[in-house]
């Protein structure tokens, strides 16, 4: 304050305190305890009654903090003044943090107030038991936004020293200050940017990341459950908040200890647009008993590049409780565009006491194995509902078809390179069908061989080698030579273990020249050991729409 001002400086009336030039705060603010019925109205009265008589030239404003939509007693006395009383809410969803939409008006009505009246009019700020903590932080917004003050922690922690020491925890059960500077640096950004607040985007939120565990039981863990408050986008009226998502309380609500895993991922893919509050809520085993573990409040217009990263610093958390959060506790709240939400998930089942959505593990890991070739964009859950939907179109399943054809074709010019007569199986076949193609196979190599290059006493001596067993399944085998061609369904399945055999030959065999077959070289059982059938994919079955 300059030396003429105070030189000018009138002192306010008793029952109010000056924090700017010319906004008065009740002292009644301050109280832990509230005045009786018939006091209030003694109160009020005398001390608007000096602020007449001191600035009778002025003109006032009084805004007043609560709950309700019945008109204050406040309201009622200030009306036999002319005073005109604007309420705004204590909180927004539990949290002393209002909408960024009521702090634009909050801050343009004090701005238009005290620049109008020729410089003499006065702001009133008045709150209800409970709304001290609102009332402190729009008012740090306040000085924030007509750059009074640049450092928005020291902004707060000036305006809170003028209340006892401790009155905030008395009306706040977290610390809310994460939140609130928050919001003020959305306040501080209005004087670098021309348009403020900035259009607030749709989106949806879709997973929340811990990483490093907190403890909140014995057990140096938790059993993270998660709320969600805002606008229902998807409701009738969009304007009005509600909570819009919120995990079921159960019993097998999956617990996390810090020896286990180091890494929380919760699954939510809510719509939000504007102003959020997100509780992430410890369940103790008795699902009546609650501890709040952390709260977030943000707007949806600052979140840049769909991530919202925070630390322990950056969360609401319970007063007294920052022993509990590792040193490199983080929490991520990953977003996506509405029009990129993911299809709706199946049923929560439980698998070994865990908590599982969407697709199993096991048909993805199939569906993947199935197709290496495809570059994978993500490994979730995602990534097999994109497949399938894919390979649901023609146009994927045409380029698997021409491949499946390409590879029988290079294929068959190996068998007939090579010489050999090897039926193409399906992985789904069952063993004993493996293995009578197999003993086929070899049986008719050797038979070739004694036809075109062996002689009488190289077939003697087959023939002797040759028990009765295999000669039954020779014969047996002979029936069945001509198989029929596999099913639709095995195409897949075929392709890919073709592709590996017909890729490995090409690139092994191009100078390969097979040796003169000859009853004296004893090759005829070597010959046909150099190739063998192919092996089953581990018995799975693949995965077609």
């Amino acid at each position: 304050m300059s030396l003429l001002s105070r030189f000018f400086y009138k002192r306010p009336p008793d029952g109010l305190l000056e924090f700017i030039d010319r906004i008065y705060v009740f002292d009644s603010c301050f109280c832990t305890e509230v005045l009786p019925h018939g006091m209030y109205p003694v109160y009020l009265n005398g001390i608007l009654t000096e602020l007449h008589e001191e600035h009778a030239e002025s003109q006032f404003l009084a805004i007043n903090f609560r709950d309700g939509d019945k008109r204050s007693q406040l309201a009622d006395i200030l009306h036999e003044y002319d005073i005109p009383v604007i309420d705004y809410p204590r909180h927004f969803e539990g949290c002393p943090v209002l909408p960024l939409s009521l702090i634009q008006h909050f801050l343009r009505v004090c701005e238009h107030w005290l620049s109008t009246g020729n410089s003499q009019n006065i702001v009133l700020l008045h709150c209800e038991r409970g709304g001290w903590p609102s009332l402190a932080f729009l008012l740090s917004c306040f000085l924030i936004f007509k750059k009074l003050h640049s450092a928005e922690h020291r902004t707060l922690d000036i305006v809170h020293r003028e209340a006892p020491k401790g009155f905030l925890q008395l009306f706040s059960a977290l610390n809310p200050m994460p939140s609130q500077l928050r919001y003020m640096q959305y306040v501080a950004r209005r004087n670098i940017s021309p348009e403020w607040p900035p259009m607030e985007r749709a989106l949806s939120l879709d997973c929340l990341i811990l990483r490093a565990i907190p403890n909140f039981d014995s057990d140096n863990g938790c059993r993270p459950l998660i709320r969600i408050f805002g606008r229902n986008l998807l409701g009738k009226n969009a304007s009005m908040t509600d909570m819009i998502f919120s995990m079921p309380k159960k019993k097998s609500l999956r617990h996390y200890r810090q020896e286990d895993c180091d890494v929380i991922k919760i699954d939510i893919q809510c719509p939000v647009q504007g102003d959020v509050v997100l509780e992430c809520v410890h369940l103790d085993l008795d699902p009546e008993k609650e501890v709040m573990m952390f709260r977030i409040m943000f707007n949806t217009a600052f979140i840049r590049s769909n991530v919202l990263m925070l630390n322990s610093d950056d969360v609401d958390i319970l007063w007294g409780s920052k022993d509990r959060y590792p040193r490199n506790f983080r929490a991520e709240v990953l977003f996506c565009e509405i029009g990129g939400i993911s299809p709706p998930r199946a049923p929560t089942v439980t698998l070994n006491g865990d908590m599982k959505g969407g697709l199993p593990i096991e048909a993805f890991s199939a569906v993947q194995e199935l197709f290496n070739d495809v570059e994978w964009m993500e490994s979730g859950d995602n990534a097999a509902f994109w497949l399938l939907k894919e390979f649901s179109a023609n146009s994927l399943q045409d380029k698997f078809q021409k491949l499946i054809l390409s590879d029988m074709k290079e294929l068959s010019k190996f068998q007939a390179k090579v010489g050999l007569q090897m039926p193409l199986m399906s992985p789904l076949d069952s063993d004993e069908e493996k293995y009578s193609a197999a003993s086929d196979s070899g049986y008719s190599v050797d038979y070739e061989k004694v036809q075109h290059g062996g002689n009488s006493s190289d077939s003697e001596n087959i023939d002797r080698a040759l028990t009765t067993e295999d000669s039954e399944s020779i014969a047996t085998s002979s029936a069945n030579t001509s198989s029929p061609p596999p099913p639709h369904g095995r195409s897949c399945g075929l392709s890919t273990e073709q592709s590996l055999l017909s890729g490995e030959l090409q690139h092994e065999l191009p100078s390969w020249q097979p040796p003169p077959l000859s009853a004296e070289n004893g090759d005829k059982h070597a010959i046909s050991a150099q190739v063998s059938p192919p092996a089953a994919a581990n018995g799975s079955k693949p995965i077609i729409s």
